[in-house]
């Protein structure tokens, strides 16, 4: 059982505390980066467009990680995982594969761009299409089959997430945009790299409001107790009062907020660099953090999943930062206007 914050008045919807929490971060961190994001001439429509694109993106992607990872564990007896067949519909390509070339042929008219025939965007296009196509005759063939496939990961829609499968899907969403619309992607990823974590503290509060990601059985002021019924009571705790990891990541998160936007104020060299520092933090406090969570989650080779993510992650920005160190520094360049070729920084 989830806690319900509130029901709105009349329709008796309930507003969970998870759900509540991710909404909350996003607005935040999305008025933030819109007005950060004025002196360089980016409009708000279109930083608006990124982080939503960013987040419906991310939370499929988290979905999808979770399913890969514990499939089985959400799978009924006697049923199919959704991953059981490979059951097509193909009238679900017609449902679904025009959404991507008609959000960009509408986008397109909007800012007053010509619509090129031949260009990279389109095969981006083209990809897209085939992928929400395939996704439509898959969703078709198991809504016509429903009664054969399991369907408890959907049944609790507010725990089953893997965060860095929702990061990695939900970047690199956003990075295609942001290429097709025209604009520089090293300079928004700067601009949006501390909101992140500033959404990021947001979700763990609603992961410790929650239950879920919580830490290992703990003892003292530092230490809370979570109500029967709550992931972490369920666990058969001998006391049942864990270490509350959320908060803790909420703290941290919060502290490279301000560090991320301090250093991009004062001491960006390059365009880029604070997104890889954002990177090179996260991930190093991901790793430590994974040592004092105490829901389960697999071990491979001695570490964690998101330990394994996090040593790549960060191996990789750094080296990417350190090759960008060594070049000349360059100052952030003149934005792009949509329909106009970006200017070189070369």
């Amino acid at each position: 059982m989830y806690p319900v914050l509130f029901k709105i008045p009349w329709l008796d919807w309930p507003i969970n505390s998870y759900g509540f929490s991710i909404m909350v971060g996003f607005l935040l961190s999305s008025w933030i980066a819109v007005r950060r994001g004025k002196p360089l001439g980016l409009k708000s429509d279109f930083i608006l467009d990124v982080g939503i694109i960013g987040m419906i993106f991310g939370i499929i992607g988290a979905k999808v990680n979770y399913l890969l990872q514990y499939g089985k564990e959400v799978t009924e007896v006697g049923k199919m995982s959704l991953w059981g067949d490979m059951g097509l519909n193909p009238l679900g390509a017609l449902l679904l594969g025009p959404i991507p070339f008609a959000f960009w042929f509408w986008r397109t008219k909007k800012s007053g761009q010509p619509v090129k025939l031949f260009s990279w965007q389109n095969g981006v296009l083209m990809f897209l299409t085939f992928l929400f196509a395939f996704v439509g005759t898959r969703a078709l063939f198991l809504y016509g089959h429903s009664n054969e496939y399991s369907w408890k990961l959907f049944k609790n829609w507010q725990s089953g997430f893997v965060l860095y499968g929702g990061l990695i899907a939900g970047a690199a969403a956003s990075l295609l945009y942001i290429r097709m619309r025209g604009q520089p992607v090293a300079l928004v990823a700067d601009l949006v790299a501390a909101p992140m974590m500033l959404a990021q503290a947001f979700g763990r509060i609603g992961c410790f409001m929650n239950g879920c990601c919580h830490g290992q059985p703990g003892t003292g002021f530092t230490s809370v107790t979570f109500p029967a019924g709550s992931p972490p009571a369920e666990k058969t705790f001998q006391p049942t009062s864990v270490y509350p990891a959320q908060l803790y990541e909420t703290a941290a998160t919060v502290g490279m907020f301000f560090l991320l936007s301090w250093i991009y104020k004062r001491k960006r060299k390059a365009q880029g660099e604070v997104f890889l520092m954002m990177v090179m933090m996260y991930t190093v406090w991901r790793f430590i953090i994974e040592f004092f969570r105490g829901d389960e989650r697999p071990l491979t080779a001695g570490l964690f999943y998101s330990q394994w993510i996090s040593l790549v992650a960060f191996a990789g920005a750094g080296i990417w930062l350190y090759v960008m160190r060594s070049r000349a520094p360059a100052p952030p360049g003149p934005v792009a206007k949509e329909g106009e070729p970006k200017p070189s920084t070369t």
